[in-house]
This record gives structure tokens, C-alpha cells and sequence, in this order.
């Protein structure tokens, strides 16, 4: 037992509390290292594909760092297959996709938290019921009904005749089934802004109907200012699907290029490029992953801008509550 030098009262303070920190410290940071060289080496493995020479592709001592970078495996994206024209179809229907489908959202999430009507806990569990069924339910009726358009019979009737229009392969499909709040996973923004909304006190909403706000006055004054956190997650989110998806987008989109689909027959399309160059078939595999790394680069970018903001944002969503 020591004494403190100080009072010469003799210390209790032991070294094993110390050390017991350090080692948890230790093991913290070696399972933290373990997960980021999980989730971090496909994409440092991408790059390193994405500015690799033909002559790298069978030297067996490269794995990470190539002897030659060169960058034409980038341009055979932008140049071959025509990558800008697909980032500009990719963008639209991301941008244009999760605007609508947040603000559709959200509106309908104000409806279920703060109005009752007849059919309101049914209404939300059909809401929750799209959340848990798959796409590929939905999607055959909708193929069918926008191959063969005809709003409620409308147009017919202005025409005088069946008059149908096929809707598939056009951009504004995809805006449409947003609007009626069937955009990719609509149902769970919906939940997210209806769970916050929920959380807001009444009072305010008291005040501004004294001030002479109506439902709609308070919903873009009151309501939508404050969901800050529900706001930015469900755009960030929105944006990720939207630019990603595959399934939805080429079921209504089939011959639309964009990012998806384009990626997933990026060998066909430049088989027979590579075949008139006289070029080696292996030097797909490069330009994969280069059309693979312009195609995160985007999203990329606007998670690092935005991961402060996404981080605080998901505390006051009200998911956990």
C-alpha cells in the first residue's frame, strides 16, 4: 500500500482499472479496424481495378497498388458508353424522384399525425403493408396500367375513342407513381415524418391556428420548418434509392440507360467495341470498375458533405420512440 505523499494517508488507487481501459481500448480499436478494412477494401479494391493498366491484369504480385495507372479506363466510359448521357437520365430521375416523393411524403405524414378520420388506422397499416411487401407485387399491375394508359377513362372520352398511351420508357413514369405516393419506399418516409410529426406538441399548432394559420398555412410555417432531421434523412435516403435502384427503375424504364442497368450489361456493351480495337476481352474488368466508381462518386460526395448533419439527424427522427 502507498502513501500520498501530499497528506501521507495511505492510497487505495489500483493500476488494474487502468489497464483494464487500456486493453479495452485496445480491443475497440482493433475491432473498429476490422470492420473498416471490411467495409473499405471492396471500394479501395475498385479503385485500384479502375486505374490499372491491361499489362497489370496478369501480373499475380499486384493486389493493391498498380505498377501502371493510366486513366483510359475512363474515358472508354464516358466515350464507349456514352456515361454522361447516363448520369444525366440517373440525376433526373433522382432529383426529380425524391423531391415529389418527400414532399408527397410528408404532406401525407402530417395527415395521419394530426388529423382523425374514418379509415385513418386502416389507411396507415396499408401504408406499413408497403413497406413489408415486395416491389414485384405492385409492379406487374402498374406495367400493365401505364403500357395502357388512359386516366379513369378521360382521355378516351376527350377522344371520342380507346385511347391508350404507353407510358413505359418515359422519365415522367417514374414522376407519376412519386406524386401518388408509390415512389421506391414511400411508405417508410411516410412512417419516418408521420412518427415525427407525432412528437411535436400540439400547442404550437394551437398558436398558429389564433394567428389565423389554416392546416395548410401550418404545415409549411409550422410543421415542415421544424422536421429538419426527418427532412434531411429522408433526401438523403430518397436520393441513394432512387440513383441506385434496379428492379423498379427498369421495370418502367427497360430501354432508358441508366446507371443500373447500364452497369449490369457493361461486358455486352463493350465486347464487340473491344473486338474491333483488337483489344484484350480482360480489360472489362477494369473499365466495370471504373463505371462502377463514376457511378458512387455522387453519392459519395454528398454523404461527406452532408455526415455531420445525417448523423444529428438521425437522433430526431422519432424512430426509436
Amino acid at each position: 500500500m502507498k502513501k500520498n505523499r501530499a497528506s501521507g494517508i495511505p492510497s487505495t488507487a489500483s493500476p488494474v482499472p487502468f489497464l483494464g481501459a487500456a486493453v479495452w481500448s485496445i480491443v475497440r480499436f482493433l475491432f473498429l479496424l476490422c470492420m473498416a478494412y471490411v467495409i473499405f477494401s471492396p471500394l479501395i479494391y475498385m479503385i485500384s481495378l479502375a486505374v490499372r493498366d491491361s499489362q497489370d491484369i496478369y501480373d499475380m504480385s499486384i493486389v493493391w497498388i498498380p505498377k501502371h495507372f493510366t486513366l483510359e479506363n475512363f474515358k472508354m466510359v464516358f466515350d464507349d458508353l456514352e456515361f454522361m448521357e447516363v448520369l444525366k437520365n440517373s440525376g433526373i430521375i433522382a432529383v426529380g424522384g425524391t423531391a415529389i416523393s418527400v414532399f408527397i411524403c410528408s404532406m401525407t405524414a402530417y395527415g395521419f399525425a394530426r388529423f382523425k378520420f374514418f379509415g385513418s388506422k386502416f389507411l396507415f397499416f396499408v401504408v406499413i403493408l408497403t413497406i413489408l411487401i415486395p416491389p414485384q407485387i405492385t409492379a406487374l399491375p402498374n406495367y400493365v396500367l401505364f403500357s395502357s394508359f388512359d386516366f379513369f377513362g378521360i382521355f378516351s372520352g376527350i377522344a371520342g375513342k380507346a385511347t391508350n398511351i404507353n407510358m413505359l420508357d418515359n422519365i415522367s413514369t417514374i414522376m407519376i407513381l412519386s406524386v401518388l405516393g408509390q415512389g421506391i419506399r414511400s411508405g417508410l418516409i411516410i412512417f419516418i415524418f408521420r412518427q415525427y410529426f407525432k412528437g411535436i406538441p400540439s400547442e404550437l399548432e394551437q398558436a398558429a391556428e389564433i394567428d389565423g394559420c389554416g392546416y395548410i398555412s401550418t404545415y409549411f410555417r409550422i410543421m415542415l420548418p421544424n422536421a429538419g432531421g426527418p427532412l434531411r434523412i429522408s433526401i438523403l435516403f430518397s436520393l441513394v434509392w432512387y440513383w441506385s435502384d434496379f428492379y423498379t427503375l427498369t421495370t418502367y424504364l427497360p430501354n432508358t440507360r441508366i446507371i443500373s442497368s447500364v452497369i449490369s450489361n457493361v461486358s455486352e456493351a463493350l465486347q464487340h467495341v473491344l473486338y474491333m480495337e483488337a483489344r484484350d476481352p480482360y480489360k472489362i474488368v477494369t473499365i466495370e470498375q471504373a463505371a462502377c466508381l463514376v457511378s458512387l462518386i455522387p453519392i459519395l460526395i454528398i454523404f461527406l458533405v452532408t455526415q455531420k448533419s445525417f448523423a444529428r439527424s438521425i437522433e430526431t427522427t422519432g424512430l426509436v420512440g
